[in-house]
């Protein structure tokens, strides 16, 4: 029978421990960096994402409010026009005059 030496075995295998243990140490802060890396980068598009879809709200609000100024402007030209027309002398035969038939008109056809 074989003399084993148990000094050196014990040596090789604590010295397969330690590079064991080196290789996962290595393996988990590589995992760790490439996770984190990873985490960023979606962090960094759905900030983007949501710049876009931000910027794109606001825009929608800019067009609305520009339109609501316009049809205010209209209605508030309407009721002058209408305020006019009631200052124009009214004879029993005749509602309106030509001018109140064409504004009333022109306000039912932009409907």
């Amino acid at each position: 029978m074989k003399n084993i030496n148990y000094l050196a075995l014990g040596a090789w295998a604590l010295l397969a421990l330690m590079v064991l243990f080196a290789v996962l140490s290595y393996g988990s802060k590589q995992y760790q960096k490439g996770y984190s890396k990873g985490t960023e980068e979606v962090q960094r598009q759905y900030q983007e994402a949501l710049a876009k879809q931000q910027a794109a709200i606001n825009k929608a609000s800019q067009d609305y409010e520009k339109q609501k100024a316009e049809n205010e402007v209209k209605q508030d030209e309407r009721q002058t026009q209408v305020t006019k027309i009631v200052k124009v002398p009214v004879y029993t035969n005749v509602c309106l005059d030509a001018s109140g038939v064409r504004i009333i008109n022109e306000a039912i056809s932009s409907r």
